[in-house]
């Protein structure tokens, strides 16, 4: 380990290969659907997908969008974090006198949809989405007279999930991206969410059906966590006790690699871990909290909640029917319990999260 920087990169692409063969062979063909990639957190999907894209040959062009960067709390929010109007300016910093289009040809990456300012001040304007969108449908296929293959990458997608402009905006995006892929075949989308309970309801939405694909970047498994940690020149002992408290999560991985006392990094782990956990119970027994479902506000039952951490005394994940809808949508938005819709499986998200549930349980007198 000769750097910080090495390590990050080791840590984030360490054994990836399946998921990079994945997005690659997406990426070999014609667009044809939508990639939703979802995963617990802090699974290193945003890394992953980014750094394999920059790497990509020079015959793709990629529009980044991170509408996790700023607050989105209106449709001209999106819209500031959607295009690069300061793209023009930048043309004619360089002397470039290419109109923005022609100049799209020589970008690899580009972090927001350049746009010329004119434009977009007529469309910042408007609350129709469609002259925006149009706009996006010229730029990828100016890319395309180039003989380039654009890619959309939105990271973050949940965050306009309630945006309303003449009825839902994330339904007027969805059919845009079905447009640029299953019908138009001209761009590659990707859009990336950490939040699993927006996964699970895009995954039950009827409009999606057989227009998209889930490509889940999960955790490592035992032997490829364990394998990363030898690299690193942990010894089979501490891979062992690395593995029993952190399962494979990536980042909590590299902080026990740097840690002086790793017996004494985990115990602060679970105590950490059980404080936070312990105040939220506290809070819905002592307290009306209440979560927020189809705009419903409704109440958290402590019993309701107590129930379903109790099915992971003995188990490590349950069946997405064993949760009511209330206490997953409470420990889904705590960043307690982690929804895979493909599988049908509610789980941790992590394993330091199991073990606090169950040093909890062990005190609670039910």
């Amino acid at each position: 380990m000769n750097t910080t920087e090495k390590f990050d990169y080791d840590i984030e692409f360490f054994d990836r290969e399946r998921e990079k063969q994945e997005i690659l062979d997406i990426l070999k063909v014609k667009p044809q659907l939508i990639n939703f990639i979802y995963g617990p957190i802090n699974s290193g999907k945003t890394t992953l997908i980014t750094n394999l894209i920059k790497n990509l040959p020079d015959n793709y062009v990629v529009f980044y969008i991170n509408l996790r960067q700023n607050p989105i709390s209106t449709y001209k929010d999106f819209l500031e974090e959607l295009f690069d109007a300061e793209f023009e300016e930048a043309l004619i910093e360089r002397k470039i006198t290419k109109a923005i289009p022609d100049a799209i040809a020589d970008l690899k990456t580009a972090f927001g949809i350049p746009i010329p300012s004119k434009l977009f001040e007529r469309i910042f304007s408007s609350e129709d989405p469609k002259s925006a969108f149009r706009y996006l449908l010229k730029i990828m296929g100016k890319v395309k007279e180039y003989n380039k293959i654009p890619v959309l990458i939105i990271d973050e997608l949940q965050v306009i999930g309630d945006l309303k402009v003449d009825g839902k905006l994330i339904y007027k995006l969805f059919n845009f991206f079905i447009a640029l892929t299953k019908e138009l075949h001209i761009c590659h989308v990707f859009a990336l969410s950490s939040d699993s309970l927006f996964i699970e309801s895009i995954y039950s939405e009827a409009m999606l059906d057989e227009r998209c694909r889930y490509l889940l970047i999960d955790d490592f498994d035992e032997q490829t966590a364990k394998k990363f940690l030898e690299k690193h020149n942990i010894n089979r002992e501490s891979q062992e006790l690395a593995w029993n408290h952190f399962g494979g999560k990536p980042l909590l991985l590299r902080k026990f690699i740097f840690a002086a006392n790793k017996k004494e990094f985990i115990a602060d782990e679970i105590l950490f871990r059980k404080t936070q956990l312990k105040t939220m119970l506290n809070k819905v027994r002592e307290l009306n909290v209440k979560v927020t479902i189809d705009k419903e506000e409704l109440k958290i039952e402590y019993e309701a909640i107590i129930k379903v951490l109790k099915k992971f005394k003995g188990s490590e994940v349950i069946n997405t029917d064993e949760c009511d809808e209330i206490s997953k949508t409470f420990f889904v938005n705590k960043n307690i319990l982690f929804v895979d819709p493909k599988k049908g499986l509610i789980r941790p998200q992590s394993r330091i999260d199991l073990l606090a549930i169950r040093e909890i349980l062990k005190e609670i007198k039910q």
